[in-house]
């Protein structure tokens, strides 16, 4: 009896040991993967959207689903792990109640989610602040003017910043909604990212028709005038892009059921202590936003 005992605890041991090797092996080849793809392109981290893929967008109660990490453009973003360290938040939100929601080091899916009862929920990501060199004045040039940041050209035109090796400090702040059970109850609320896009309703709601208003906060206040770029369906093209107004606010038109992605870019000087220790030149504040219609 005591040598089965000793035989099944040794075995239980050598599976975990296993498994933890299996997600040692993965978190390495994926190291090594966005460190390749990082050195051949500078727009790899700080011109795509970084945002969160659900495996469903209305999952039954007390069901478990998977909610992917993605970094890229027109929903063919590269699957990322989930790494603490990269990850500063990650929850879930419901009726106003939040609730930490994390991985281990290597997960792919990067979390896995079990909604409880009906109505709307959210998951909320914050990335850590990381930093990238813009070497040549045309390529920094290109991405802000691409990315409606065009403000940003002006203290170097003007010299009281440089052109070349231009130090940018970003940080990602992605959320998605989820429908459990398919229910249409439930609203969209602020979370206290420092970016956010918030769902002024709700996308099972919304007639075929009716646009999704949307609201983007800065700091906990509407941000006037900056550009959210929209994204519809699986392996689509950009579809368009729109502005917000002086409330934040804008509306979104319906192109069918979706999926929808929505991103959006507020840049400013250096604010937080990591981007001032580096002497980053400029700091900008990532916010997307996914979701499913109805219709």
């Amino acid at each position: 009896m005591i040598g089965l005992m000793i035989y099944a605890e040794t075995t239980r041991l050598d599976h975990e040991a296993n498994k933890q090797y299996v997600r040692n092996i993965a978190l390495l080849r994926t190291i090594c993967l966005l460190a390749v793809l990082s050195m051949g392109s500078t727009s790899l981290s700080s011109a795509h959207e970084y945002y969160l893929m659900p495996e469903s967008f209305t999952p039954n109660d007390g069901v478990e689903f998977s909610v992917r990490h993605r970094l890229g453009q027109k929903f063919k973003g590269n699957e990322l792990p989930f790494i603490n360290r990269w990850n500063i938040r990650s929850e879930t939100w419901k009726d106003g109640e939040k609730k930490s929601v994390r991985g281990q080091d290597g997960d792919r899916p990067a979390l896995k989610v079990t909604g409880r009862g009906k109505g709307l929920m959210s998951v909320v990501h914050q990335s850590n602040v990381d930093f990238l060199t813009f070497k040549t004045w045309e390529k920094f040039k290109a991405y802000v003017t691409k990315e409606g940041l065009a403000h940003a050209l002006q203290p170097s035109l003007q010299g009281t910043k440089p052109k070349v090796d231009l130090i940018e400090g970003y940080a990602r702040y992605a959320k998605t909604l989820i429908a459990l059970g398919g229910d249409v109850s439930g609203t969209d609320r602020p979370t206290g990212l420092k970016i956010e896009l918030v769902a002024l309703a709700h996308p099972l709601a919304l007639n075929a028709a009716e646009p999704m208003p949307v609201q983007l906060l800065y700091e906990g206040e509407a941000l006037e005038g900056a550009r959210i770029k929209v994204f519809v369906g699986i392996g689509t093209e950009f579809a368009y892009q729109i502005e917000s107004d002086r409330e934040g606010k804008a509306l979104i038109p319906a192109r069918g059921p979706g999926p929808y992605l929505l991103n959006a870019i507020h840049m400013t000087e250096p604010q937080g202590k990591e981007a001032k220790d580096k002497k980053a030149h400029w700091e900008s504040f990532w916010a997307s936003l996914t979701f499913q219609r109805g219709n």
